[in-house]
């Protein structure tokens, strides 16, 4: 279900081999504002390139394609971008500045257009109050489900809707936000704050998360208000933002639950460093080790795994660093229930470095027999 004034669409137009639906379209009825984030890869596919063009303040619509990413693809795969923009524009009869494209999926292939092309248009025709379900599917690549839903937010000026349809599984180690994300709400909003509150609920979500360590070249995050009247303000817009972190972060700690392969998920939290900035370093050094996710794979207390990354991550920094604290749900590694622990689908792992007051959190998959062999043979 997306907000009043919002529509959606899912079709399958061959770009997966499979048939099923691969392309879809997210759109406002009304002019809106927007917020948006993207990947601080060196190498941003096409559409984030071209969507850093747009009129980033009042984005009314998305186009997306699953199969292929369209990235490393070069001037051509620019221009794919921009036809895409420009299709789906015509279609729903908008300036194609006012359109985002994203795609995912293979790295390094350039689109079939063939297909596309007319898969925009069926979309586009296909738009419906209930299409987000379809939508959600459409964007879809390893995700063993779509991720996304529907919330009602009570605001001084009445009850207000923001709704959110994801995609993510893999190549998951973000520094904005990661994947694909999208939001829709019909609460008036500054485009000015909205952009502020994105942000700040991608670093305190998306950020928050690492599947295999890898960033990926398509991570975007883009939210829609399409709300009339004046915009919010003051406590309601702090209860927006609050609301939109929540939603966001729901949605990031969907994604590790589903990394390809993963059989647990843990939130990782490091207390006791110098400062917040040297907790995060830890906290990426330890969730993102091979060793440290394969041992929570096997469900081994394996604590010199976790001190490893941590002295890593301190390699060079000030002051005495001590062996970590390390605690699974409270509970010390020498302690013979954390075998129980460890065989829980969802725990937290608690790292003391004892040198401060810095603390960061990241929630975390597990790196399986079955991670490999999917990524293995992605390609083929």
């Amino acid at each position: 279900m997306v907000p009043p004034g919002f529509v959606a669409a899912g079709v399958a137009c061959g770009m997966k081999a499979t048939g099923v639906l691969d392309l879809g379209v997210l759109a406002s009825l009304r002019p809106t504002t927007s917020g948006m984030v993207d990947t601080t890869s060196a190498l941003p596919a096409a559409p984030v390139q071209r969507n850093r063009n747009l009129r980033r303040g009042a984005v009314r619509a998305v186009v997306v394609n699953a199969g292929k990413a369209n990235a490393a693809t070069g001037a051509v795969g620019l221009e794919d971008a921009h036809e895409m923009g420009r299709r789906a524009a015509d279609g729903l009869g908008v300036a194609a500045d006012e359109v985002a494209v994203c795609s995912t999926g293979t790295i390094g292939e350039p689109l079939d257009m063939d297909p596309v092309g007319p898969g925009i248009d069926a979309a586009v025709a296909a738009l419906t109050p209930a299409g987000a379900g379809d939508f959600g599917r459409a964007i879809c690549t390893t995700d063993r489900a779509p991720k996304g839903g529907t919330f009602r937010l009570e605001l001084a000026g009445g009850t207000v809707t923001i709704a959110a349809a994801a995609k993510g599984a893999g190549m998951i180690s973000p520094h904005m936000a990661t994947m694909l994300a999208y939001i829709t709400t019909d609460a008036a909003i500054a485009a000015g704050d909205l952009q502020a509150v994105t942000a700040a609920a991608a670093s305190a979500s998306f950020n928050r998360i690492s599947i295999d360590g890898q960033m990926s070249p398509s991570d975007t995050l883009l939210v829609m208000a399409n709300g009339e009247g004046d915009p919010i303000g003051g406590a309601d817009l702090e209860r927006f933002a609050s609301a939109l972190a929540a939603v966001c972060r729901w949605l990031a700690i969907q994604m590790v639950k589903d990394g390809e392969g993963a059989d647990h998920a843990v939130r990782l939290l490091v207390s006791g460093a110098h400062d917040d900035a040297e907790a995060a370093a830890v906290a990426r050094a330890v969730g993102n080790s091979p060793l440290v996710k394969t041992a929570i794979f096997g469900r081994d207390p394996n604590w010199g795994r976790i001190s490893q990354a941590v002295g890593q991550a301190l390699a060079g920094a000030p002051g005495e660093v001590h062996e970590p604290v390390v605690h699974l749900d409270g509970v010390g590694l020498d302690d013979p229930a954390a075998a129980s622990v460890l065989g829980r689908g969802e725990y937290d792992l608690q790292v003391a470095l004892g040198r401060g007051s810095g603390a960061d959190e990241l929630w975390v998959s597990d790196l399986t027999h079955a991670y490999v062999s999917l990524n293995a043979e992605y390609h083929t």
